[in-house]
């Protein structure tokens, strides 16, 4: 055993040491606001590191168990290439830890986030990590057992920090996912107690980065979700900034996520979405007039960190939900980064594919006229003018 742990923080060691890959240009000195303002759009690699599925002994198990390729350079420059200035990178870490009880993360592994890392700094994108499938977290006990989790949180983003301290601001952390309490009758409302859970992680979560912070970590910015990561006004009402120093924590970004019309984001139910229908687009104006008066309007910058309209053969209503939500997105200066897992199928509300990532693919989107429309309403607005 203790051979196996001298193995581990000698290759942690040499995985910190390993040069950062440059980026266009060092970002530093900047406050949330002034990095969210530069964020545009933006693209989620979903389903491949966030999958629950593979093997330690594999590096790529994990990332192709389910039906998504190896993440190459080419991918990640085509997310550039369509138009993207920001890319989240999702990652489940539990699947990837050496069973000895310190919740250390297989060395191969980081070294292979990283190796991501560094390609969408060298195409020139915003990077997002966070924890996503952590299902730890996401347990019927997570209103009890919080202080537990919280062990755990803390171990994993102390590795993540110390991996990218000298990644600059354009690398953002993302502490958790949707961190609810799964499989209970509150999983997506909460209830006081479940809250609070989430609102003390948050805390902590800040708490490990900023503690001892080498590199950028005293100024990164970073992501705290609501509970569940939810985008009603109760919820986000509900999150509380996490303090640094006696006063509320500096470079903080709130995380929500927002699949509206839940009817037509995310299942076979509803059809179609015109832009012109209030009954269409009014859930949509209620999420961004809530996020402008609960933190926007007291400097607090909020990135919805998942969006997403499944096909179900009906691109002409996606072309217009996507032009709305980018043009809201860019009327009230709070990022969308869109969800993408890959998936070309038609029904069951997960098929959501935005872009093709084979290594070798011609065409960039298996649906350009959605990524055209999405682009077109987002440069139909004069940037932020609805948040002033």
């Amino acid at each position: 055993m203790k051979k196996m742990l001298c193995t581990l923080l000698v290759a942690m060691m040499l995985l910190a040491a390993l040069p950062v890959s440059a980026s266009a240009e060092e970002l530093t000195g900047m406050t949330a606001n002034e990095i969210v303002a530069q964020m545009g759009i933006g693209w989620n690699l979903g389903n491949s590191f966030d999958a629950t599925n593979g093997n330690k002994s594999n590096v790529y198990s994990q990332e192709t168990s389910w039906g998504n390729p190896r993440v190459t350079a080419e991918a990640i420059q085509r997310v550039k290439d369509a138009g993207f200035d920001t890319i989240r990178i999702p990652v489940t870490w539990y699947r990837q830890m050496v069973n000895d009880g310190t919740y250390t993360i297989v060395p191969a592994f980081m070294a292979r986030v990283k190796e991501v890392v560094d390609m969408a700094y060298d195409a020139g994108l915003f990077v997002i990590i966070n924890m996503h499938h952590e299902e730890w977290l996401n347990c019927k006990t997570l209103d009890k057992d919080y202080e537990k989790i919280g062990v755990q949180l803390a171990a994993i983003w102390r590795q993540i920090a110390d991996t990218f301290a000298d990644y600059d601001q354009h690398l953002i952390f993302e502490g958790m996912n949707e961190p609810r309490m799964k499989d209970t009758s509150v999983e997506w409302n909460g209830n006081e107690a479940g809250i609070a859970a989430v609102n003390y992680l948050n805390q902590l979560f800040v708490n490990t980065v900023r503690t001892d912070a080498k590199g950028y970590n005293a100024e990164r910015a970073l992501m705290i979700p609501t509970y569940a990561a939810a985008c009603s006004a109760t919820a986000m009402a509900a999150l509380k900034i996490p303090e640094w120093n006696g006063s509320p924590a500096e470079n903080i970004i709130v995380s929500v996520h927002s699949y509206t019309p839940y009817d037509f984001c995310l299942s076979d139910t509803m059809v179609n979405f015109n832009k012109l229908f209030t009954n269409h687009t009014m859930p949509i104006d209620m999420i961004f007039y809530n996020i402008k008066g609960i933190f926007l309007n007291k400097g607090i910058p909020v990135i919805i960190g998942e969006t997403g309209a499944t096909n179900k053969d009906n691109t002409t209503a996606r072309e217009n939900w996507a032009y709305y939500m980018g043009m809201k997105s860019a009327s009230y200066g709070v990022p969308i980064v869109i969800w993408d897992n890959g998936n070309l199928g038609n029904s069951g509300g997960e098929c959501h594919p935005w872009l093709n990532r084979g290594k070798t693919a011609k065409e960039i989107s298996p649906f350009p006229t959605v990524l055209e429309a999405l682009f077109e309403g987002a440069n139909s607005v004069e940037y932020g003018y609805l948040a002033k």
